[in-house]
């Protein structure tokens, strides 16, 4: 991953504008202006940016669950770069969803108190670790120096009915030099079924035996919360590997009744350099096994496959949990086009080859490098695919893209269903993607980070909220005000 906006370029479907402007946060602007649509995306409902340049807002998103109980879900925002209570230290921003979306301001905002740390560089919905009805998140810091260089912290923040609370809950550190952790923070789901939910989080750079060979953690739920001391750590076993670049829940991928995750090493040396390596370890009544279930591994020098990795739903419609892993260096029709390969579920696990293949047209635009699928985000019942592409040019250089792919019978089509851009050069639109049924509608929508978008000159950092809207094609030229955070 790396760190590091006018609005993005849009085609709406017809009806789209008037919902928009009803749901949207904005003050108006004096002067209004044209809006063009030349792509098939759609306006935000939402957007909130840094008050504060270089902040990086945006470089982590993610859906939160439902934290304070009231029937809405949630969002966090990291802003790794932030400068709150230390230089660069970072923050978190937690919006709480309401019958009519999100407000403006962030309504719980955590900040980093150590120079550098980097709090948000990760952020995650953690599920309901303590059983108690609310759900609550993890961020991560992995830079944090506490007994060790950069090893690297985690916080969880267990959801109350009056939102998350001003000091974490529990935090652990990644107890060695330079391990990162943190990198990656996912809710695991619950893989032993004791009926609390689990966590799994990452520390890309970790060293036990090999070198930046990488590590991955899980963290046991309980009545009181999270355990202190993991109860299952993997290693990369391989100089560079990255292990923990990438961490995810995978659902139930062998049918057995226990939550599966998924581990991303996209360092890994397969047949070829970097080829990438992503893991699937199963869950059973002891917890997740040290041995992993299902593997598959690059086939491409600096193809870094498994440097993003998404499960915990069926895209292909036979009832069955699917996963979803990004190469986002791979070679397709043009070099360094970017790949994200779906895996189907079976009653055994998942596939050995990809059921699915999506691939970018430009070369070196970081397509796979943030993938999600696990919501549903035209209400049909089945989970979408999200798939990111940070360095994409159309007609502003860097500005990124990103992607809706619809799920059907069989896996979704070829050609994407839904697309936006950032339209504001080096913005990297998609760098971090997430979603999140804020408004209660059933339909989830889409969280999209632009961790290099502009203010004027100043590089602040964007996240914007889209509700892809399913079916027909129908454009509409409109004239609308150019619009303004409050």
């Amino acid at each position: 991953m790396q760190t590091y906006g006018r609005f993005p370029s849009v085609v709406l479907l017809a009806g789209v504008a008037a919902a928009w402007l009803a749901a949207a946060h904005f003050s108006q602007a004096a002067i209004p202006g044209t809006i063009t649509r030349t792509e098939t995306s759609n306006f935000p409902q939402w957007f909130f940016e840094s008050d504060q340049a270089a902040a990086s807002l945006g470089f982590a998103v993610s859906g939160a669950g439902d934290i304070n109980g009231d029937g809405f879900e949630d969002v966090l925002v990291g802003a790794p770069k932030y400068s709150g209570l230390a230089h660069k230290s970072g923050a978190v921003f937690a919006f709480y969803g309401s019958a009519s979306g999100l407000q403006a301001a962030p309504q719980w905002r955590f900040d980093g108190d150590q120079t550098g740390a980097e709090l948000g560089f990760s952020v995650a919905a953690a599920g309901d670790v303590n059983g108690d009805g609310f759900a609550d998140v993890l961020l991560g810091a992995p830079r944090y120096n506490l007994n060790y260089s950069r090893e690297g912290r985690v916080y969880a923040f267990y959801g109350t009915p009056t939102g998350l609370t001003a000091l974490p809950d529990w935090q652990i550190e990644g107890e060695l030099v330079e391990a990162y952790l943190g990198w990656s923070v996912a809710g695991a789901g619950d893989v032993n079924n004791d009926g609390f939910d689990d966590v799994i989080v990452g520390a890309r750079w970790a060293q036990r035996t090999f070198f930046n060979e990488g590590m991955a953690q899980l963290y046991l739920g309980s009545a009181n919360g999270l355990e202190s001391a993991p109860a299952w750590t993997v290693y990369g076993e391989q100089a560079g590997a990255s292990l923990g670049t990438a961490v995810s829940h995978a659902g139930d991928i062998n049918q057995d009744g226990y939550a599966d995750v998924l581990v991303g090493a996209p360092l890994f040396d397969a047949a070829e350099e970097d080829a990438g390596l992503a893991l699937a370890f199963c869950g059973s009544a002891a917890g997740l096994a040290q041995t992993p279930c299902w593997r598959v591994t690059g086939s491409q020098p600096n193809g870094r496959l498994g440097e993003a990795v998404s499960g915990g739903g069926d895209v292909t419609g036979d009832g069955l949990d699917d996963g979803l892993i990004g190469a986002p260096g791979q070679n397709a029709a043009v070099p360094e086009a970017g790949a994200v390969f779906l895996f189907g579920g079976t009653a055994d696990g998942l596939t050995d080859k990809p059921v699915w293949t999506a691939v970018s047209d430009q070369s070196f635009t970081h397509f796979g490098a943030a993938v999600q699928m696990q919501r549903d985000l035209n209400g049909d019942g089945l989970n979408d695919v999200l798939v990111g592409a940070y360095s994409y040019s159309a007609d502003q250089s860097l500005e990124g893209r990103f992607y809706v792919y619809y799920a059907a019978v069989g896996g979704p089509k070829a050609q994407p269903d839904w697309i936006a851009e950032g339209n504001k050069a080096e913005a990297e639109m998609g760098f971090a993607l997430g979603s999140s049924d804020v408004d209660g509608d059933g339909q989830a929508e889409v969280l999209a980070g632009a961790p290099n978008y502009r203010k004027e000159t100043e590089l602040r950092g964007r996240v914007f909220l889209f509700e892809p809207v399913p079916g027909g094609t129908t454009t509409n030229e409109l004239f609308l005000p150019l619009v303004v955070n409050n």
